[in-house]
């Protein structure tokens, strides 16, 4: 039987979509109307269940309160919804921080996207792009793509990219002309206990797509775990598998730390699997990812004798013979200059 009041319900679902999304960008304006010239809009910060993302935002919220400046949070999610409705242009004017990840480029087209539409929506904006891993794929969508945000940054009088690892850095130099190399944000972070009870080994390994490991892989990590620990192995991802809000993003963090901090041994072969155990002071052996950002932000790390990076996931009991039984208490005293100058350019952004 025909449905005579399917488009009645359809017209009805998308006029509350609608008053929704209008009430939601009425609040998004008041906020940033709110505020005066001397706030930073602190734009692109997640809502997903990355909490690498997110350990990066609170990093980021934490030196901003140090330098005593004023922010206003605009999520990913806001972001998106002010694009659809073009509404972009209410933050012109304003200095503005964009939250560093793994965003530029083609791995996450979406967010590049989102990215250009803030740089042209905002061009009277003093813009600060925190410290990112760029990526574009070899092929011609992605030269096309290449093209596309290299005209669209360039043309921005003001704004500043921050690249997290030097292979980064060198590319997003031949596409814009103001680049900077900063460590990954949540590498500021110091979440070490000194007295914390440690059994075991946790696995912390990719699975969405950006995962490059070779089939078997999985197989020999979890049998030289098996090994060294037997049963007390266990599994922790960087994706919880739900949103995480800014108000619920310091518990959702703590209770991450909490399980990096109670392992004897971490194998990761994720970024922030890697600085999560740095920070928290746990020994840790990543695996080649194959990923030139992990390797990359190693080398700010590997002076830190608990973190070892592995070619082969053969190599991991070797690596463990020669870090365990070790208290680690990790210092990142090595990347407080690069972080003064982050800080030199949060400043400039604020200038009339």
């Amino acid at each position: 039987m025909e449905d005579f009041l399917y488009p009645i319900r359809v017209l009805h679902g998308r006029l509350h979509q609608y008053t929704k999304e209008c009430r939601c960008l009425s609040g998004i304006k008041k906020r940033i109307c709110a505020a005066d010239k001397d706030t930073v809009l602190f734009t692109l910060t997640p809502t997903h269940g990355n909490l690498g993302d997110h350990a990066i935002a609170m990093a980021v919220i934490q030196m901003l309160r140090e330098m005593n400046i004023a922010y206003t949070e605009i999520t990913v999610d806001e972001l998106k919804l002010m694009q659809k409705h073009n509404k972009m242009y209410i933050m012109n004017g304003y200095p503005i921080i964009v939250n560093g990840g793994g965003n530029i480029g083609t791995l996450w087209p979406s967010v590049e996207r989102l990215f250009r539409h803030l740089i042209q929506n905002c061009p009277e904006s003093r813009i600060l792009c925190l410290p990112n891993t760029a990526y574009f794929e070899e092929s011609k969508q992605g030269q096309y793509e290449y093209e596309q945000s290299k005209r669209i940054y360039r043309a921005h009088k003001t704004l500043t990219i921050c690249a997290r690892e030097r292979i980064s850095y060198e590319l997003l130099r031949e596409i814009h002309n103001r680049v900077v190399l900063i460590p990954d944000m949540a590498l500021s972070l110091n979440e070490c206990k000194s007295r914390t009870q440690r059994k075991g080994c946790l696995l912390c390994l990719r699975s969405d797509r950006e995962k490059t490991r070779e089939p078997g892989v999985d197989r020999t990590i979890l049998e030289q775990a098996a090994q060294i620990f037997g049963r007390n192995v266990f599994y922790s991802d960087m994706y919880i598998g739900r949103s995480v809000s800014p108000e619920c993003r310091q518990a959702e963090l703590t209770k991450k730390f909490d399980i990096f901090r109670s392992a004897e041994l971490v194998i990761t072969d994720r970024l922030h699997g890697m600085i999560f155990a740095a920070i928290t002071g746990t020994a840790c052996v990543v695996i080649d990812s194959k990923s030139p950002k992990v390797r990359g932000c190693y080398e700010w790390i590997q002076g830190m004798g608990y973190i070892r990076f592995a070619e082969s996931p053969d190599e991991i009991m070797e690596m463990y013979n020669q870090i365990k039984g070790m208290g680690y208490l990790y210092s990142n005293d090595h990347l407080q200059p690069y972080y003064q100058v982050l800080k030199e350019y949060v400043t400039d952004i604020l200038k009339k």
